[in-house]
């Protein structure tokens, strides 16, 4: 047991755990005022008097969510926007060269490990452990940064040598629509849940709203930054196809 753990870590720790058991916000916002209670009158430190974080979170008996509602907003959108921003990058750059998307065996391999990576949220242990792995993000980011670098350039010479050949326009047009739609769809989704899902502990209720509207502004603002990376992705492709002799 790490005993130079601090009660701010320990409530970190038990709100992540709660939120993997898809422990709504609100009754999350009340064990965690619990815990403060307990430990401010007893005196003790969270680990000291409830054990570790995963432990305590695990023998509350507290209501849950969906997890089908869950595994959507969290895992299944972000994974369609992602997949949808990678075809429409593939695609304004050959859209604005022959008009044809040439793909090979390695290079699909490649471009699906940020898929992959993203659909690794939906299960309990890879979370975590980017919580707690506190450079584990920035592994990730590179992981796939570098083989989407890697897929670029493993594109095959001409069609003889691909495995799979689109027309860049149409994919082109099917996803700037698909991205549009998922962040609108995020979008309601956001506007519609208010504070449903908000962890906001009793006592520090009124501090909590005065910073809801700003909270809501910035997930709206992440619902619609694929569409955002899409616009720049294809004003690049545009600027160095004009540099070309």
């Amino acid at each position: 047991m790490n005993t130079t753990m601090t009660d701010k870590t320990w409530l970190e720790q038990f709100t992540v755990e709660l939120r993997l058991r898809r422990v709504p916000g609100p009754v999350i916002g009340d064990a965690v005022a619990s815990v403060r209670e307990l430990v401010a009158d007893s005196g003790q430190s969270a680990e000291e008097a409830f054990g570790s974080a995963r432990e305590y979170a695990e023998s509350l008996d507290l209501p849950t969510v969906s997890s089908r509602e869950n595994a959507v907003r969290t895992v299944l959108l972000p994974v369609l926007g992602l997949f949808a921003f990678l075809a429409f990058a593939l695609a304004s750059t050959a859209w604005l060269g022959d008009d044809l998307v040439l793909l090979s065996v390695p290079q699909v391999l490649l471009l699906a490990v940020p898929v992959v990576l993203t659909l690794l949220f939906a299960f309990p242990f890879y979370p975590r452990a980017v919580f707690h792995q506190r450079w584990l993000p920035a592994v990730l980011v590179l992981v796939a940064a570098a083989s989407g670098a890697l897929g670029t350039l493993l594109a095959p010479a001409s069609a003889s040598d691909a495995w799979l050949t689109f027309s860049a326009l149409p994919l082109l047009i099917g996803t700037a629509i698909v991205l549009v739609v998922l962040s609108v769809i995020g979008t309601v989704a956001t506007l519609r849940s208010r504070d449903d899902d908000e962890i906001v502990e009793p006592l520090r209720a009124h501090e909590a709203s005065t910073q809801s509207r700003g909270a809501r502004l910035m997930l709206i603002g992440v619902n619609w930054i694929f569409p955002i990376l899409a616009v720049v992705v294809f004003t690049m492709a545009w600027g160095f196809s004009a540099l070309r002799p």
